[in-house]
């Protein structure tokens, strides 16, 4: 009884290591699609901005000054928040790739490292007691 309690306290930090890779790659997928939807949110808002003041244009025309200036303020307010959220929407999308990457490249290593060794090295002339050299 004890023998298995001890086995599975020192398997399960290499359990929860192993999938890992693939939570990072997740993560990454989940902030490039957040990114891209922020993006399109960010450009919705700069567009509801233009039609803003395509309107305040329109009122300015028909005399109404105070209430073209307020909705070129908050087509000014609505233009610049869509440009922020843009920017982040870009920052996050560029992260969430770099996040993805770290897992393919986590996953890489790991199956690397647990592919088996060959019997026979692949350069007949060294022996297995022999260190690998970077120069050979």
């Amino acid at each position: 009884m004890k023998m298995w309690l001890l086995v599975l306290a020192l398997t399960a930090p290499v359990a929860a290591r192993a999938d890992r890779a693939e939570r990072l790659e997740k993560r990454g997928e989940r902030m490039e699609k957040q990114g891209e939807r922020r993006e399109k949110r960010g450009e919705k808002l700069e567009q509801k901005a233009e039609a803003k003041k395509e309107k305040a244009d329109e009122l300015r025309a028909a005399g109404h000054d105070k209430a073209a200036n307020a909705l070129d303020r908050a087509a000014n307010r609505e233009e610049r928040r869509g440009e922020r959220m843009e920017k982040q929407g870009q920052r996050r999308e560029k992260r969430g790739e770099r996040l993805e990457k770290r897992g393919q490249a986590l996953e890489n290593r790991k199956a690397n490292a647990n592919a088996a060794t060959p019997a026979t090295p692949a350069d007949p002339g060294v022996t297995s007691a022999t260190p690998a050299t970077p120069g050979h």
